[in-house]
């Protein structure tokens, strides 16, 4: 939200500067993106009246005679050049966008100097037209810097609890709780007995649950004067006419939009209803849209015939817009649905400065008091007679009371305000308070964020300034024990820092999964349904978590990103045992991708790469791993183990089954999928060996079937209690092995505690496990 700084201050008087009231403004929760200065107007351009404005023949040019002083004569292609208003006369020799105007000769007419739009001034983006000012607006010849000087403008983030703050009064507001002094428009309003030319029906009052119509008639349509144009284009809006910029001047001051309807287009009044099926409407935009029955629609109607006009809280028609010859107006302020006015602005692919706020809610007493003051607005600005009556439909209810103990408030904050200086804020912010301990507290239906007790409390802070906020917890609150949630969230921290030290990237998936899936993973259909699911791809609660690590990898990979990927994710899988709802912590992991190279030149890929990795893992969480063959649906038959932790099945690791793999068309891809937390175990410390390793190669030959699992033990129990490690490094298939075989290379690292082996204890070692190898049927490769 823009936000003038000359504009607040109307309102603010004692604001000190723009920087001050940044730091006053992030104090109360409202957030500066930048602070920009604007309308830095060259001493060359001056203030002149269209005195005359004819056609140039055979051209789409006009010849301008303007007064700035000295009658002086201009050519100008603008469509809006016409007789009777004031313009910005940037004169020869001014300098605009590093060019100067200069004086020329176009088609036999001596233009001196340049008539200005918006953009070529630099105040507005509009480049269609003049800027066009009241014929009377300044003097003749005026340096325009004097009348129109520069601007400072605050961009505000404004969150969307606090739609009043989208209105400048709504800002001032707050301010006057910090303490300035606040100055409220005036609204003087004379009014006529007169009987009103329309009636008012609402056919849908959850739509438009406070809708009000006024009535201004004797309308003179022109330039707004000069203040208003600066305040509108300062706050981002392009100036139209007098009586369209006062509905958005009261708009941006009020964060209540309303709209003006050309009388004569209305019919025998306004009609609040919901679009019928293949009703067209041409918006202000110039677009004609297909209206669906879910949009509310302002209407005009005539005997028993309804027509629309508007899209209700989004976009005025084109038919009934305001004109140069409009003499009297139906004025629309109104109180819509939030929800109904978001979707209809989605469906339309309109954005409109209505619909935004409209769509975060606006006071819904405020329809009565922004009546009176854009009716002042438009008596002062257009000269409009304002009849007495107003035609109101609905009867919304002021703000519930809300219970106020000044000392809960310091029990819940843990501060010693005084109970007075609480009160205080609260009747500075515009609530009414009642009673005396416990007080009642009426908040200002503007605010639509005070409803509890605990919304008031925040408000004493945040205008106190959370700064005076102690920084200890507050005795009213016990202390929680959190020691071990502490260490949970410890332990995974650890498991996720050595997981990244072994190349592991990590991932987060949604914890909802689509029950149509389930049979894509090869997994039973998830038991867990949600009653209200966002979306029907999020439908039931996951049971597994490497489904959303494999679709990770397909999203990837139709992207053309990864050649190799390590990925995991510490999330929750949720089982039902019997009719409760077990909740359990996973870690899983996946591997895609080329191996990676090996100290002495080999490389490791696929599931012997995968084991590595975990082995690496618990290795340095100081837990035994291990994984023997077990079947899993989800894994291919021959590539399936169980995991192992200190003994304990925890998961699963092995290759993706191929049908798996076929339904997301994905390549090869190994997972692992573990239950956490995993056995404690006490670290405890070894002293390295003094003494030397011995090393040893051995390559077995064995059915493709066969797991390598099954190899891993029949080497380890032939091997004897001095192996301290076996590790696999190379996995081959070709010739000159037959078809169906495979060959296993390890690498065996023995050594005795408390001495140095002798060769022929190790050659004795390697022997056992020569005959236990072919003791299975298998071969050993020369």
């Amino acid at each position: 939200m823009r936000v003038p700084f000359s504009w607040l201050k109307q309102y603010v008087p004692e604001l000190e500067s723009p920087e001050v009231l940044e730091e006053r403004l992030a104090g109360l929760g409202f957030e500066t993106d930048r602070i920009e200065r604007v309308f830095r107007i060259p001493q060359g351009v001056v203030f002149a009246r269209v005195l005359e404005a004819s056609p140039i023949p055979g051209t789409k040019l006009k010849r301008l005679v303007l007064d700035m002083g000295r009658a002086v004569e201009v050519v100008s292609g603008a469509e809006n050049a016409r007789e009777g208003i004031g313009v910005a006369l940037a004169l020869p020799g001014t300098e605009l966008n590093g060019q100067k105007v200069g004086e020329r000769v176009i088609q036999g007419v001596v233009s001196f100097g340049m008539a200005l739009s918006p953009k070529e001034l630099g105040v507005g983006e509009y480049g269609g037209g003049l800027l066009e000012f009241p014929e009377d607006a300044l003097p003749p010849g005026t340096p325009l810097a004097e009348a129109w000087p520069e601007e400072v403008v605050l961009d505000l983030e404004v969150t969307p609890n606090r739609p009043d703050a989208l209105g400048i009064l709504g800002l001032a507001y707050d301010l006057h709780a910090l303490g300035y002094a606040l100055k409220e428009p005036e609204a003087p309003l004379a009014t006529e007995a007169v009987p009103l030319p329309f009636g008012l029906k609402v056919e849908d009052p959850l739509g438009a649950p406070h809708f009000t119509l006024g009535y201004a008639f004797g309308l003179k349509v022109g330039p707004s004067p000069l203040w208003m144009q600066r305040a509108l284009f300062a706050a981002g809006m392009r100036p139209i006419s007098n009586v369209v910029d006062v509905t958005n001047y009261v708009m941006l001051e009020r964060a209540q939009p309303m709209h003006a309807f050309d009388l004569r287009f209305i019919g025998e009044g306004i009609l609040v209803r919901r679009a019928r099926p293949g009703e067209r409407l041409k918006t202000l935009d110039g677009v004609e849209r297909t209206l669906s029955q879910e949009d509310l629609v302002i209407a005009g109607w005539r005997g028993e015939e309804s027509f629309p006009v508007g899209l209700a809280g989004v976009m005025g028609g084109a038919e009934s817009e305001v004109r140069g010859d409009t003499e009297a107006i139906a004025l629309e302020v109104a109180c819509f649905d939030p929800v109904s006015i978001r979707k209809t602005a989605r469906r339309h692919g309109l954005r409109t400065e209505a619909s935004y706020r409209f769509e975060r809610g606006v006071d819904p007493l405020g329809q009565i008091p922004a009546q009176r003051r854009a009716l002042s607005l438009l008596q002062a600005l257009a000269g409009a007679r304002v009849a007495e009556g107003i035609l109101e439909a609905g009867n919304p209810k002021p703000p519930s009371p809300i219970p106020f103990r000044p000392e809960y408030a310091n029990r819940l904050l843990g501060t010693q305000y005084p109970e007075a200086e609480q009160i205080a804020i609260l009747k500075r912010l515009g609530c009414r308070v009642e009673g005396e301990g416990p007080y009642r507290v009426i908040p200002p239906s503007r605010r639509l964020d005070l409803r509890l007790e605990e919304d008031l409390v925040e408000e004493v802070a945040r205008i106190q300034g959370y700064e005076t906020i102690p920084l200890d917890l507050p005795a009213f609150f016990p202390a929680p024990d959190n020691r071990g949630v502490g260490r949970a969230y410890e332990k995974e921290g650890r498991l996720k820092e050595v997981l990244a030290g072994l190349g592991f990237q990590e991932v987060y998936t949604y914890s909802f999964t689509d029950p149509e899936e389930a049979p894509h993973f090869r997994l039973s259909p998830p038991p867990l349904r949600l009653l209200n699911p966002l979306s029907p791809e999020k439908a039931a609660l996951r049971t597994h978590l490497f489904p959303g690590l494999l679709k990770v990898l397909r999203e990837n990979l139709a992207l053309d990103r990864p050649q190799r990927a390590l990925l995991f994710e510490v999330g929750r899988a949720y089982r039902l045992e019997g009719s409760l709802v077990e909740e359990e912590t996973h870690l899983a992991g996946l591997l895609f991708g080329e191996g990676v190279g090996l100290p002495h030149g080999e490389k490791l890929s696929g599931y012997p790469l995968l084991k590595g990795l975990l082995e690496a893992f618990f290795q340095r969480l100081g837990l035994a791993f291990q994984a023997e063959a077990h079947p899993y649906p989800f894994l291919h038959p021959g590539v399936s183990a169980q995991a192992l932790v200190e003994g304990r099945a925890l998961g699963f690791l092995g290759e993706v089954h191929p049908e798996v793999l076929r339904a997301l068309e994905l390549p090869k891809a190994w997972v692992f999928e573990l239950t956490l937390p995993f056995p404690e175990k006490p670290f405890r410390f070894q002293d390295p060996s003094r003494y030397p390793q011995a090393l040893r190669d051995l390559a077995v030959v064995v059915p493709e079937a066969t797991p390598y699992a099954e190899v891993e033990g029949v080497i380890r129990e032939a091997a004897g209690a001095y192996l301290e490690a076996l590790s696999l490094f190379d996995l081959y298939q070709g010739p000159p092995l037959k078809p169906g075989e495979k060959s296993l290379a390890f690498h065996l690292r023995f050594r005795h505690p408390g001495r140095t082996l002798t060769d022929e204890e190790v050659d004795e070692a390697m022997e056992r496990v020569f005959q236990a190898v072919r003791g299975r049927g298998w071969s050993i490769r020369g």
